[in-house]
């Protein structure tokens, strides 16, 4: 099933019908989705924290039974157990969201927002070889355009990709294979060769195209955004690419905005993620973890400096970016529950605990002690019992 053409555009075009805005249309869609995948976040997010929570404790785990991995396999699988924790548990919920959010990605990317080019290789062979003339019937399947007025088509071209002869002509065409075509729908065609050698191809408004040398060219057929153009907010246009040094250009700001925007939500983002450190935390960990939360958000915004997309894409990202925040801290306000510690040992009958830090609230919290396993486990904190004398006889002197 393809999410975006069935789901997201036609929830797109009624969201820009509505607010007559296709600016509007992306900020409300993102939001809207955001709140649907939000059991999901919130899944993931609680397994990720709990995850931190008992890394400390698994290390106390290893390092006392690094000489026996066959109980230290046991005893953490028996900590998993009793602390109700599912190592893969924050994978799925990642997982189950992903064709989602990949789907919404897609919908800022092509129609409406973008021109979007379906390729036909054509390979131009010389009259005196002997080869098989052939045309596959047509090319392109999932290229969607969107109408004026909200209709919507998927397109193909016909013919395909072509081996022909040279001095052979082709009468290119486009058809629908998935909706109607609507009727102001009228094709861009170009043609671009290898290393931009064109070999003396050429094709006009119709379609028409003349293969006159010898070579491999591709003729595209560019499908039109309707809203490549339509202005939101302080953005001029919703489907401008550019990217390097273009934008540092004064009808580029807006992007450079938005890429600067994205960096910083994405900083924020991670921030809330990052959970107070236990005192007994392995340094290492730390300090690793400290570097990714400095350095992630400024290489993946220096990634976009370089990555051509759409205004809308950026737009999207921003939005989706504060949203997500929301949704940590909404979680992250709440504090993990103990860790029940498995090493932690009492007499019998008797319940002991070990005093952890509580890395969600920064407070110290208990960890219940479950189990026990002999003497010297786990850092319990022993109370000491008060000894009664029994009243004895009195001694003669």
């Amino acid at each position: 099933m393809d999410i975006t053409y069935s789901f997201m555009i036609p929830a797109l075009e009624w969201i820009a019908r509505q607010f007559h805005s296709y600016g509007w249309a992306i900020v409300i869609l993102t939001v809207a989705v955001r709140i649907i995948v939000h059991p999901l976040v919130a899944a993931s997010t609680r397994s990720m924290q709990r995850m931190s929570q008992m890394q400390p404790q698994i290390k106390v785990i290893q390092e006392k039974y690094k000489g026996n991995p066959e109980l230290f396999q046991k005893k953490t699988m028996e900590f998993y157990q009793k602390n109700k924790i599912n190592p893969m548990g924050g994978c799925l919920p990642t997982l189950v969201q992903l064709p989602i959010l990949f789907a919404l990605f897609a919908t800022f990317t092509g129609p409406p927002f973008g021109d979007k080019a379906i390729p036909v290789k054509v390979k131009v062979v010389a009259k005196t070889a002997v080869v098989q003339i052939n045309k596959a019937e047509v090319s392109g399947g999932n290229s969607p355009y969107v109408g004026k007025n909200g209709a919507r088509c998927k397109l193909v071209v016909f013919p395909g990709d072509s081996t022909i002869a040279e001095g052979d002509t082709i009468d290119f065409g486009v058809r629908a294979v998935d909706g109607t075509m609507p009727a102001e729908f009228k094709a861009q065609w170009k043609v671009q060769g290898a290393k931009n050698v064109q070999h003396g191809a050429s094709i006009d408004e119709s379609g028409h195209a003349a293969f006159p040398e010898p070579g491999e060219v591709t003729v595209n057929c560019v499908v039109p955004g309707i809203a490549k153009n339509e202005s939101f907010c302080f953005i001029n246009s919703l489907g401008k690419v550019s990217q390097g040094m273009a934008l540092f250009k004064p009808a580029n700001w807006d992007n450079l905005v938005m890429i600067f925007l994205f960096g910083i939500t994405m900083f924020f983002s991670q921030k809330l993620m990052v959970q107070p450190a236990a005192p007994n935390a392995d340094p290492d960990q730390l300090a690793i973890q400290q570097q990714t939360q400095r350095t992630m958000p400024i290489a993946v915004t220096a990634m976009f400096f370089f990555i051509p997309l759409p205004s809308g894409v950026f737009l999207y990202m921003v939005i989706s970016n504060i949203i997500q925040s929301l949704q940590t801290w909404w979680v992250m306000r709440t504090p993990a529950p103990a860790l029940v510690d498995v090493l932690a040992e009492g007499p019998a009958g008797s319940q002991g605990e070990i005093i952890v830090l509580d890395k969600s609230s920064a407070k110290v919290s208990p960890v219940q002690n479950l189990s026990s396993d002999g003497p010297g486990g786990g850092g319990q904190v022993k109370k000491a019992a008060k000894k009664r004398k029994k009243p004895g006889k009195k001694q003669s002197e």
